[in-house]
């Protein structure tokens, strides 16, 4: 029988086809042949799938030794129109474990497991309560007791301070500030003296702390001058050793004071020293001129100061400048800007500005700390800008005249000016910067031997020969005039003082007291 003709109905034939004998059933030796069971007992349904562990005819489980004859073939019906699968599927790699664990039955005992201890956040989920205010991050917490003891050093601190400042400021000075009532210093000031002088109280037997004295800005009359601190000769080496016995208070700075200037003939040096102040007065004659200076070095900015007739803005009464000068204790002083005689420029006294009139004329600042500042005609023009800056630059007082003639070590030209009368010959005056609280005073004048005056720009050109860092024009004329020992120490036109309204001075900052 052929595959291709298969009668399922003839089983014994299929079974010998499978034994492998591939013979057909000899019917012609006469063996005996089961007849084929009738087909509505015997037939199966296409579907039905045929176990080769079938039961034999007594109804018993067939043995192995029977699984051949007993074998049953499977079939299923044919799937039309198949698609192949385009890439067969690899088998999944197992790994031992993986595979231990797929064969382990799924109802085998699992070992239990050790409960897992909660974290913080978890036990807060599981375990509600009640709504907290959101926590604010960023920020670390100061321990109690540190707090505390900041709270107290600050208590302390604060008493400190205000019982220092209810000991040592006067009851009417009013708040410090930049206002016109303000007459003190700065406490942050008031209290790096106190602390340099209490310094140099306690450390007095083991070193040197040179104290630092201070003048009220309100006050009007400085302390008197040491008799003794003041001299003249008329030998240079003399004034080269009273600089070296200075050098504290010059603090490596230079003096322009030089022994080989050509001096005018028997005029004395004349000069005054102390702790906080050192000045050297001289005459020379430059460029055939007689020029008369006094150098002055100060400790503290206090000790720069302008005063007014009868202390007053706007007194009718005019007073010489060495009254002046001798009402204030000044050690040396010069004219001023005689703002009575004019109304021109920005004028300021003790923190107050009192005329405001920048247009034509150059004005100069004179700060707390002793700089002096300039503004340009044409500056500070509008309205409120003339007190903003004295508020900004710690001004107390300003004085109107000008030209500057030295601005930041560079000599200024002028070609024309209101006031002054610039390109003619006058007595004139200046007043310069040479380095940090060191100044340089000067006047150009007539003398008897009819020495030629100057004009702005000689006078310019003089002054910056003397390494000066800033320069600016006072009044001139007859009121041109420096003030020592009481009196003036230049030839003044006219050989007599003219009645001024102000002038500016450099006074000593040691107390009488202290000094005796």
């Amino acid at each position: 029988m052929s595959k291709d003709n298969y009668d399922f109905n003839d089983l014994d034939a299929i079974l010998a086809e499978f034994r492998g004998d591939g013979a057909e059933p000899d019917q012609s030796a006469g063996a005996p042949v089961d007849p084929a069971p009738a087909p509505e007992e015997n037939a199966a349904p296409a579907n039905q799938e045929l176990s080769f562990f079938t039961s034999s005819a007594a109804g018993k489980p067939a043995m192995p030794s029977d699984v051949a004859d007993a074998a049953t073939v499977r079939f299923e019906p044919p799937v039309l129109d198949a698609v192949p699968d385009p890439k067969p599927q690899k088998p999944e790699k197992k790994s031992l474990f993986k595979k231990a664990k797929a064969d382990a039955p799924e109802d085998a005992a699992k070992p239990e497991k050790k409960p897992r201890r909660l974290g913080k956040k978890e036990k807060a989920e599981k375990e509600p309560k009640g709504e907290k205010p959101a926590r604010v991050y960023g920020k670390r917490r100061i321990p109690w007791i540190l707090r505390a003891l900041m709270c107290l050093v600050f208590m302390v601190f604060a008493l400190a301070v205000i019982a220092w400042t209810g000991l040592n400021l006067h009851p009417a000075s009013g708040t410090l500030s930049f206002s016109a009532a303000d007459t003190k210093l700065r406490l942050s000031d008031k209290l790096d003296v106190y602390v340099n002088n209490a310094a140099s109280d306690a450390l007095g037997d083991l070193t040197y702390i040179r104290k630092i004295y201070t003048l009220q800005e309100s006050d009007t009359v400085a302390p008197a001058p040491d008799p003794n601190g003041f001299g003249s000769t008329k030998d240079p080496a003399e004034i080269e050793a009273l600089i070296q016995r200075a050098s504290i208070l010059l603090d490596g700075q230079k003096m322009i004071f030089d022994a080989s200037a050509d001096f005018v003939p028997d005029e004395p040096i004349r000069y005054y020293f102390d702790d906080t102040i050192l000045v050297i007065a001289w005459k020379e004659y430059i460029e055939q001129r007689c020029c008369t200076f006094a150098e002055v070095k100060i400790a503290h900015g206090s000790q720069l100061r302008r005063k007014l007739a009868e202390d007053s803005y706007s007194s009718s009464v005019q007073l010489y400048a060495s009254d002046m000068a001798s009402a204030s204790n000044a050690v040396v002083a010069m004219n001023g800007d005689f703002y009575a005689f004019r109304d021109l420029g920005i004028t300021a006294y003790q923190r107050k500005l009192y005329r405001n009139n920048p247009a034509q004329v150059d004005s100069c600042f004179f700060t707390a700390s002793g700089d002096m500042l300039f503004s340009r005609a044409g500056e500070l023009m509008g309205e409120g800008e003339a007190e903003a800056f004295m508020q900004a630059n710690d001004v107390v007082f300003a004085v109107a005249f000008g030209p500057v003639l030295v601005d930041n070590g560079e000599l200024q030209y002028c070609s024309g000016y209101p006031i002054g009368e610039v390109n003619t010959e006058y007595s004139r005056s200046c007043i310069a910067m040479t380095d940090d609280l060191h100044y340089l005073l000067m006047t150009i004048n007539h003398t008897p031997d009819a020495r030629p005056r100057a004009t702005i720009n000689e006078l310019a050109r003089i002054i910056y020969s003397k390494n000066v860092w800033k320069a600016y024009t006072l009044d001139g004329g007859q009121t041109a005039e420096i003030i020592m020992m009481g009196g003036p120490i230049n030839h003044v036109d006219f050989g007599e003082e003219r009645a001024v309204s102000d002038i500016i001075y450099f006074a000593t900052a040691i107390p009488e007291e202290v000094r005796s």
